[in-house]
Parts: C-alpha cells; structure tokens; sequence
C-alpha cells in the first residue's frame, strides 16, 4: 500500500479545495475496511477486479472503471471480492468549494456511484495526480489543477427531471452571462457553453425569465451600469465598454430606451438612485 500525507502542509477550510492524501492499493481477497466514518472527502476509482460498497443502507456491486464517493461523517464499509480483489486509487480531499464542485459532476451521498466514460482519461488523471503528489513533483496548484482534471471528467445527471434540468439550464446560463457580460458575448456563446440549441436557450428565458436572452442580456448590463454611474467617478465611455457595449453611443441609445433618460441624466438625478 502506498500512501502520501499532508498533515504537515497547514490544511484548512480556508482554501476552495485541498488535497489530504492520495495512494493506490491491489487488495487482498477480501479485504475490508470499515464501518468507519472519516473526517473528509474520499473518492475511489477501481482500476481492476471488483468489490462492494455499502452506505446508507445500500450496497453496490462495482468493477473496472468504477468509482464510489465517501462523504465526511457517515459510515461506509467497502471490501474486495474474494475471488476477483479491486485494485483502486483513492484520493482524500476537502474545502469550501466541494459541494459546487461535486454538484456539477452529480456526486452527492445520495448519488455516490460514477463510472468511467472519458476513455481513459480519467484514469490517466488520477495516476498522474497519485505521481506528482507522491514524487513531491510541482506544488499545490500542481496537485488541485489536477484533481479539476479528474472531476472534469465525471458527469452524472442529477436530477433527470425535465423540469430540474431546465432550472440548471437557466441557472448556467445567468451564471456565465453574469461572469462575462463586459465582453463581446453572443447569445450562440451561451447556447453553445450549456450545449444546447439557440431556440431551446430561447424558450428558457422566456419561460423563467420573461424577457429573451439578449434582452436579458442587455438589462443585465444596464444594471451594472446604473450601479457604476451612481458609484464610481467613471466617464459614460468608461461605463460603456466596461459592461460590454460597443461604444457610448450605442449604450447611451439601449440606457435611454430602457430607463427614459440619458446616463448623464441618470447619474446627477438623485429621485432615481431612490429606486
């Protein structure tokens, strides 16, 4: 058994995600640990053979290319098969930012079980995280950037509901408008980033928004603006091509369309910071 630890590094919450520990094991026929609880996130990946999982008074039957999630403070117990033993890598890891990072690979402790899509590279993630950790190779973003590659390569829905993936649609969708409105973005960027078509993002906004994606797109931005022109001491073109218009003169025309008065006239009437 190999196993590399990081009591040592000043590990603490403090950080979006770090790395506790890493290592790989070819098991003994039946070979079991647990039930125990542990104090932060694991996650096993089988390279061979088989075992079984149990958590939450369920168990799973898992092999080559499976994967199982241990959540901190609940009791899990996992062993190899007897005739067939697992080999796994595992990783133990924690921070502020796992619940979102665990979300959008669709792993919870209700939904612990992945399986291996990425043809290979997964796998090849993970053994090279095991080996630069191990081998002390780079630094701690070298062993996160690499977790991220592992994670990347996970996706299980969670919810298949219509309505649960429409909601995430939506909620992806303000997300990435939210962090890119200042730049040249168009509304197939967004479609294209939630891998859905133009028509369908359409129907959404439509739908949970009352307004289109452009028209959101653009209210959005005149928010920021108006939030810009009240606070700050920057010039109209400034304000402009920070929230991602193409010049003054075009958000001058989409500010006064929207709010019936210039951006000038906004920021020296006082009544309209009172909205």
């Amino acid at each position: 058994m190999k196993l590399t630890d990081t009591s040592d590094k000043h590990i603490t919450l403090n950080n979006p995600l770090t790395i506790y520990h890493c290592g790989h094991e070819q098991c003994k026929p039946s070979h079991s640990f647990g039930p125990a609880i542990r104090p932060h996130y694991l996650i096993h990946y089988i390279l061979e053979g088989k075992g079984e999982y149990q958590v939450n008074g369920t168990s799973y039957r898992l092999g080559k290319g499976d994967g199982f999630l241990i959540t901190p403070g609940v009791t899990t117990l996992y062993f190899a098969d007897k005739i067939n033993p697992w080999e796994y890598c595992w990783v133990g890891f924690d921070g502020y930012e796992i619940n979102t990072l665990l979300q959008s690979c669709g792993l919870s402790q209700n939904h612990p079980i992945f399986t291996d899509t990425s043809n290979g590279a997964l796998k090849q993630d993970l053994l090279k995280l095991i080996q630069y950790f191990t081998e002390g190779v780079g630094n701690e973003l070298t062993f996160v950037g690499q977790l991220y590659l592992f994670f990347s390569h996970i996706h299980i829905p969670t919810d298949r509901s219509t309505k649960k993936t429409n909601e995430a649609y939506i909620e992806k969708a303000l997300g990435y408008i939210h962090h890119n409105y200042t730049y040249d973005i168009k509304i197939a960027d967004v479609a294209k980033y939630l891998s859905i078509d133009r028509t369908y993002l359409y129907k959404l906004f439509i739908t949970y928004k009352k307004a289109s994606p452009q028209q959101y797109l653009i209210t959005y931005r005149l928010s920021i603006a108006q939030k810009l022109l009240k606070e700050t001491d920057l010039s109209v073109t400034e304000i402009a091509y920070s929230c991602g218009f193409r010049d003054a003169s075009s958000f001058n025309k989409h500010f006064k369309k929207h709010l019936n008065i210039t951006p000038l006239q906004y920021r020296s009437n006082k009544d309209y910071f009172l909205q």
